[in-house]
């Protein structure tokens, strides 16, 4: 059954914030080049998620190469980063979460009702979209990872937590961007809005 189109609203809003933040990090200054890379992948992926998630079937009017093409360059590219040294979990688990797009983007194209913003909604009943045991995988993926990324985030222990960029010493917003918590806080958000996703399947 498709959601109330209020919930794929601040869904989209949800994930709109999350890659703007994310892609305002770009610009902060004294970040390395492993950083930014990191920056780019998930504000390509919280934009995306936002698109995608605009209700009345919004995300239809996207073509579905459109989609496969951006998310799958996007799920090779991380693929890549992850051989690198530093930050390796992060990229393998946006790989996952750019290939998981393109899934719900082709899942959508089939016709099935139930995806936010991508579905039409107005057929009856709905039965379990894609392939259930694929999506039950992911469902557990992304639920476990915002789980334990939430946890990390109270007990202050997420990735990266001493590791702080200099920012703009002085400024709000350079220390907003700079605060080694938000990173962590928005792989948790993007992590809860894939399950959100997944789950309307």
């Amino acid at each position: 059954m498709h959601g109330s189109a209020v919930v794929d609203w601040l869904l989209a809003g949800l994930m709109g914030v999350t890659g703007c933040y994310c892609l305002a990090r770009l610009r902060r200054p004294g970040a390395d080049r492993a950083e930014r890379r990191l920056d780019a992948s998930e504000a390509v992926k919280g934009l995306g998620m936002a698109a995608m998630a605009l209700p009345y079937g919004i995300g239809r009017d996207v073509p579905v190469w459109l989609w496969a093409a951006l998310f799958g360059s996007a799920a090779a590219w991380s693929l890549a980063e992850g051989l690198r040294p530093g930050h390796r979990g992060h990229h393998l688990y946006h790989a996952v979460g750019h290939l998981a797009m393109v899934y719900m983007a082709l899942v959508a194209a089939s016709g099935t009702p139930g995806m936010p913003g991508m579905a039409s909604g107005t057929a009856a009943g709905g039965g379990t979209a894609g392939i259930p045991l694929l999506t039950g995988a992911l469902l557990v993926f992304f639920g476990g990872y915002a789980l334990v990324g939430g946890v990390r985030l109270i007990g202050g222990q997420g990735p990266g937590a001493a590791a702080s960029g200099p920012g703009l010493p002085g400024s709000v917003a350079g220390r907003l961007l700079g605060a080694p918590e938000l990173p962590n806080a928005c792989r948790t958000v993007l992590g809860i809005g894939m399950f959100a996703m997944l789950l309307s399947m």
